[in-house]
């Protein structure tokens, strides 16, 4: 690192009180802007997010797959051109749909109440995309000397697989995916961990790969007064059955070895744990949900149609599994199995969507510049902590172009917050938002002043 940038890096004076304003302004507003997926409609966000960089001295560049369904990027060159890859902030501007029914107000109202930002995507991932939107925005303001290009990218059907948004760019735009690293959503922080107040700050080199299938099954039609052995929807139910049983291998992935040995370091695991040990990796998975799906792989049975009638027998039958495979399971290998547990002949297997999500490294700045400005920001007590997602997210065309992409959204989250996640009442409170904003910042400013 050059001196005048150690300096740079030294002498920044920001007002974090009027950058908080700013970022609960654009959030209130951005989460007023209803983008749902179905349909999507994120041309609005794009437009929302580009007149947000405009005011910033920003330009930005559109990407139309169709139908409103619109990405986006903005970049702020480095102060020499080194020919080094950029940092990449990722977002998706998409959101899941709500049941508003169930949440305490307008699910699109941005309402603030006790300084807490309610409405869908607070936390996924418009909440995330604003701390971004004001890292490079800071960036440009204080002509911070970056060595490399920093990159807002914000993109649409993320929520429903990408096909019009990163896709879509990997296919028509690739140069948007070169970059040495990538922050992402994935992971979050926890004031609260095991029972126990904390200050963890989570990081995702890694998440599972999505592998959805469809699974159908054949029969004989016929009155349901005089029942047979090939009724279709009985068949599936079986292998279904079959395959809700099937005991799948526990295996240890870095990013869940490394949070493990990290919790035990903290005190907040037993010291001599050993993670590689089966047995005790075995009895850890069965005491907490989370921990279970990130060490093995897992099916959910989330949808069955079958028949149009009571009295009549349907001659075809079929359900949708979501599985989610650890980044080290062959997805083909995995659909060979699930043929084999279901053992019917006349039970079909197809695979609708699948990817794989990669593995980023553990050994890079980002891990080491991460943990040592959550100390700095939260506190000696504070600490990173690896994890593996059990869902997945855009970082993986990111890996699979090359880059090192990790999910990182520093936040200190209630697990009831955590809950709100694609469910009812979410939500973000300002001093998250301000916190997630200055740690990403500092994270990205040292990163990006480095060779």
């Amino acid at each position: 690192m050059t001196e005048p940038i150690m300096q740079s890096l030294v002498d920044l004076t920001i007002d974090w009180n009027e950058i908080t304003e700013q970022a609960t302004s654009l959030l209130c507003d951005y989460i007023r802007i209803n983008t749902t997926n179905p349909p999507g409609g994120e041309e609005a966000g794009a437009i929302f997010l580009r007149e947000a960089l405009r005011r910033e001295g920003i330009d930005s560049t559109f990407y139309d797959a169709g139908g409103g369904r619109v990405s986006m990027s903005a970049r702020v060159p480095a102060a020499v051109n080194r020919g080094l890859k950029p940092i990449v902030l990722l977002s998706h501007i998409d959101v899941v749909p709500v049941e508003p029914e169930h949440w305490k107000v307008d699910p699109f109202s941005g309402a603030i109440i006790e300084n807490v930002i309610w409405g869908r995507g607070a936390l996924d991932m418009k909440g995330m995309g604003i701390m971004e939107l004001l890292c490079i925005a800071l960036a440009r303001r204080h002509s911070i000397p970056l060595e490399r290009d920093l990159v807002f990218v914000a993109v649409a059907d993320e929520e429903a697989g990408g096909l019009y948004g990163i896709h879509h760019l990997a296919e028509h735009h690739p140069e948007v995916l070169q970059a040495e690293y990538v922050f992402n959503e994935g992971a979050y922080g926890f004031s609260e961990f095991m029972g126990r107040e904390a200050r963890i700050v989570g990081i995702c080199p890694s998440e599972k790969s999505p592998c959805w299938l469809r699974v159908s099954a054949k029969g004989l039609p016929g009155h349901a007064s005089v029942p047979h052995d090939k009724n279709a929807l009985v068949k599936l139910v079986k292998g279904l059955a079959r395959l809700d049983a099937w005991e799948k291998r526990i295996e240890l992935t870095p990013a869940v070895d490394g949070m493990l040995r990290t919790l035990a370091q903290k005190g907040f695991v037993p010291a001599d744990l050993d993670p590689r040990d089966s047995a005790t990796l075995s009895m850890l998975a069965s005491m907490d949900a989370h921990l279970g799906a990130v060490t093995h792989d897992t099916v959910s049975i989330t949808s069955v149609h079958a028949g149009q009638k009571i009295n009549v027998i349907p001659a075809a039958a079929e359900a949708t599994v979501d599985c989610r495979l650890l980044p080290t399971t062959d997805p083909r290998a995995f659909v060979a199995e699930v043929r084999r547990v279901i053992d019917d002949p006349d039970v079909e297997v197809e695979v609708l969507y699948q990817h794989d999500s990669g593995m980023s490294s553990m050994d890079t700045p980002v891990m080491s510049i991460a943990a040592q400005v959550v100390r700095e920001k939260l506190g000696d007590d504070a600490f990173l902590m690896p994890q593996l997602s059990p869902g997945f997210t855009d970082s993986h065309a990111y890996r699979a172009a090359g880059a090192q992409a990790y999910g990182f959204t520093p936040a200190l989250l209630t697990r009831e917050e955590l809950s709100t996640i694609h469910g009812h009442n979410e939500r973000l409170s300002i001093a998250n938002l301000r916190l997630g904003t200055e740690v990403l910042f500092e994270v990205v400013r040292r990163l990006a002043c480095r060779a």
